[in-house]
Protein backbone atom coordinates (compact mmCIF):
# COMPACT_ATOMS: atom_id res chain seq x y z
CA UNK A 1 0.00 0.00 0.00
CA UNK A 2 3.04 2.50 0.43
CA UNK A 3 4.03 2.57 -3.07
CA UNK A 4 0.71 3.90 -4.12
CA UNK A 5 0.42 6.19 -1.33
CA UNK A 6 3.52 7.47 -2.80
CA UNK A 7 2.74 7.55 -6.21
CA UNK A 8 -0.52 9.26 -5.03
CA UNK A 9 1.72 11.73 -3.20
CA UNK A 10 3.91 12.60 -5.62
CA UNK A 11 0.79 12.28 -9.22
CA UNK A 12 1.18 16.32 -9.61
CA UNK A 13 4.02 17.43 -8.27
CA UNK A 14 7.47 16.71 -7.55
CA UNK A 15 8.82 15.84 -3.82
CA UNK A 16 12.10 14.72 -1.92
CA UNK A 17 11.23 11.76 -0.20
CA UNK A 18 11.24 13.92 3.47
CA UNK A 19 8.59 15.94 1.63
CA UNK A 20 6.75 12.95 0.93
CA UNK A 21 7.41 11.94 4.65
CA UNK A 22 6.26 14.97 5.65
CA UNK A 23 3.13 15.15 2.96
CA UNK A 24 1.71 11.40 4.61
CA UNK A 25 2.33 12.78 7.84
CA UNK A 26 0.29 15.95 7.53
CA UNK A 27 -2.34 14.67 5.60
CA UNK A 28 -3.14 10.43 5.84
CA UNK A 29 -1.11 10.56 8.89
CA UNK A 30 -3.86 10.26 11.14
CA UNK A 31 -4.73 6.44 9.88
CA UNK A 32 -1.33 5.21 8.30
CA UNK A 33 2.13 5.79 9.22
CA UNK A 34 5.55 5.36 7.12
CA UNK A 35 8.52 5.26 8.71
CA UNK A 36 11.73 6.50 6.49
CA UNK A 37 13.17 3.20 7.05
CA UNK A 38 10.34 1.97 4.75
CA UNK A 39 9.82 5.29 2.66
CA UNK A 40 13.32 5.64 1.27
CA UNK A 41 13.28 1.82 -0.19
CA UNK A 42 9.89 1.94 -1.67
CA UNK A 43 10.98 4.93 -3.48
CA UNK A 44 14.28 2.95 -4.95
CA UNK A 45 11.89 -0.05 -5.96
CA UNK A 46 9.16 2.46 -7.51
CA UNK A 47 11.90 3.66 -9.21
CA UNK A 48 13.68 0.74 -10.57
CA UNK A 49 10.23 -0.44 -11.81
CA UNK A 50 9.64 2.75 -13.83
CA UNK A 51 6.87 3.94 -11.50
CA UNK A 52 8.56 7.11 -10.54
CA UNK A 53 10.82 9.53 -12.16
CA UNK A 54 14.01 11.11 -9.89
CA UNK A 55 15.98 14.12 -10.38
CA UNK A 56 18.84 15.62 -8.51
CA UNK A 57 18.97 18.94 -8.06
CA UNK A 58 21.10 21.53 -5.61
CA UNK A 59 19.32 23.28 -3.22
CA UNK A 60 21.65 25.33 -1.14
CA UNK A 61 25.08 23.18 -0.79
CA UNK A 62 22.99 19.69 -0.90
CA UNK A 63 22.58 17.46 -3.35
CA UNK A 64 18.65 16.48 -3.15
CA UNK A 65 16.58 13.51 -4.82
CA UNK A 66 13.23 14.89 -6.53
CA UNK A 67 10.75 12.08 -7.42
CA UNK A 68 7.42 12.40 -9.12
CA UNK A 69 5.06 9.13 -11.01
CA UNK A 70 5.81 8.36 -14.61
CA UNK A 71 2.95 7.61 -17.24
CA UNK A 72 3.67 3.77 -16.31
CA UNK A 73 3.11 4.67 -12.73
CA UNK A 74 0.46 6.73 -13.09
CA UNK A 75 -1.48 4.03 -14.96
CA UNK A 76 -1.07 1.42 -11.80
CA UNK A 77 -1.94 3.80 -9.23
CA UNK A 78 -5.35 4.65 -11.25
CA UNK A 79 -5.55 0.62 -12.01
CA UNK A 80 -5.31 0.35 -7.85
CA UNK A 81 -7.54 3.10 -7.11
CA UNK A 82 -10.24 1.98 -9.02
CA UNK A 83 -10.16 -1.44 -8.54
CA UNK A 84 -13.26 -3.24 -7.22
CA UNK A 85 -13.27 -3.34 -3.37
CA UNK A 86 -11.94 -6.23 -1.20
CA UNK A 87 -14.56 -6.36 1.47
CA UNK A 88 -11.39 -8.12 3.76
CA UNK A 89 -9.45 -5.03 2.80
CA UNK A 90 -8.33 -3.05 6.51
CA UNK A 91 -9.84 0.07 7.86
CA UNK A 92 -5.92 1.87 6.82
CA UNK A 93 -6.48 0.27 3.24
CA UNK A 94 -9.04 1.70 2.55
CA UNK A 95 -8.82 5.01 3.82
CA UNK A 96 -5.73 5.50 2.15
CA UNK A 97 -7.60 4.97 -1.53
CA UNK A 98 -10.78 6.95 -0.21
CA UNK A 99 -8.10 9.65 0.29
CA UNK A 100 -7.38 9.65 -3.43
CA UNK A 101 -10.29 9.77 -5.08
CA UNK A 102 -10.62 12.84 -6.25
CA UNK A 103 -8.00 11.43 -9.02
CA UNK A 104 -11.08 9.34 -9.96
CA UNK A 105 -14.40 9.73 -12.82
CA UNK A 106 -17.22 10.37 -10.50
CA UNK A 107 -18.96 7.39 -12.27
CA UNK A 108 -16.02 4.87 -10.85
CA UNK A 109 -15.96 6.70 -7.46
CA UNK A 110 -19.82 6.74 -6.91
CA UNK A 111 -19.66 2.65 -7.34
CA UNK A 112 -16.60 2.36 -5.29
CA UNK A 113 -18.24 4.19 -2.71
CA UNK A 114 -21.50 2.52 -3.06
CA UNK A 115 -19.79 -1.04 -2.44
CA UNK A 116 -18.22 0.36 0.90
CA UNK A 117 -21.72 1.25 2.08
CA UNK A 118 -23.45 -2.02 0.95
CA UNK A 119 -20.24 -3.96 2.68
CA UNK A 120 -20.53 -1.51 5.66
CA UNK A 121 -23.99 -2.02 5.96
CA UNK A 122 -23.90 -5.91 5.51
CA UNK A 123 -20.99 -6.28 8.82
CA UNK A 124 -23.79 -4.00 10.66
CA UNK A 125 -26.33 -6.39 9.85
CA UNK A 126 -24.38 -9.24 11.28
CA UNK A 127 -23.38 -7.04 14.66
CA UNK A 128 -27.16 -6.47 15.06
CA UNK A 129 -27.86 -10.14 14.70
CA UNK A 130 -25.16 -11.18 17.33
CA UNK A 131 -26.34 -8.32 19.22
CA UNK A 132 -30.20 -10.43 19.56
CA UNK A 133 -28.42 -13.19 20.96
CA UNK A 134 -26.48 -11.73 23.90
CA UNK A 135 -27.94 -10.96 27.08
CA UNK A 136 -26.68 -8.35 29.07
CA UNK A 137 -28.25 -8.75 32.35
CA UNK A 138 -26.34 -10.21 35.33
CA UNK A 139 -22.92 -10.03 33.01
CA UNK A 140 -19.74 -10.74 35.12
CA UNK A 141 -16.94 -8.46 34.51
CA UNK A 142 -14.97 -10.59 31.73
CA UNK A 143 -18.55 -10.72 29.84
CA UNK A 144 -19.19 -7.04 30.38
CA UNK A 145 -16.11 -5.96 28.55
CA UNK A 146 -16.15 -8.83 25.83
CA UNK A 147 -19.53 -7.23 24.84
CA UNK A 148 -18.46 -3.74 25.15
CA UNK A 149 -16.40 -3.91 21.88
CA UNK A 150 -19.59 -5.48 20.36
CA UNK A 151 -21.49 -2.25 21.37
CA UNK A 152 -18.20 -0.21 19.92
CA UNK A 153 -18.16 -2.54 16.68
CA UNK A 154 -21.91 -1.40 16.24
CA UNK A 155 -21.31 2.53 16.87
CA UNK A 156 -17.99 2.36 14.61
CA UNK A 157 -20.54 0.40 11.89
CA UNK A 158 -23.17 3.15 12.10
CA UNK A 159 -20.70 5.84 11.88
CA UNK A 160 -19.11 4.20 9.07
CA UNK A 161 -22.45 4.66 6.97
CA UNK A 162 -23.24 8.15 7.82
CA UNK A 163 -19.65 9.12 6.77
CA UNK A 164 -20.00 6.96 3.50
CA UNK A 165 -23.27 8.56 2.25
CA UNK A 166 -22.24 11.83 3.29
CA UNK A 167 -18.78 11.74 0.97
CA UNK A 168 -20.65 9.83 -1.33
CA UNK A 169 -23.18 12.80 -1.74
CA UNK A 170 -20.52 15.16 -1.18
CA UNK A 171 -22.34 16.89 1.73
CA UNK A 172 -21.00 19.78 3.76
CA UNK A 173 -18.36 18.28 6.34
CA UNK A 174 -20.27 20.56 9.12
CA UNK A 175 -23.32 18.67 8.29
CA UNK A 176 -21.64 15.09 8.68
CA UNK A 177 -20.24 16.39 11.72
CA UNK A 178 -23.81 17.88 13.50
CA UNK A 179 -25.20 14.42 12.17
CA UNK A 180 -22.44 12.42 13.78
CA UNK A 181 -22.55 15.09 17.35
CA UNK A 182 -26.44 14.42 17.41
Amino acid sequence: MLDFIIMGMVLEKELTGYDIKKEVTNSIGNFYKASYGRLYPALNSLTDKGYLSMNEKMQGKRQKKYYKTTALGQEAFLEWLAAPLDPNMGGEAQLARIFFYGELPQETRDKRLQEYEFYAGQYLQQLQNIEKSVTVENLSDKDYFGISTLYYGLQLAHSQLRWFKCIREKKPFTEFLQKHDG
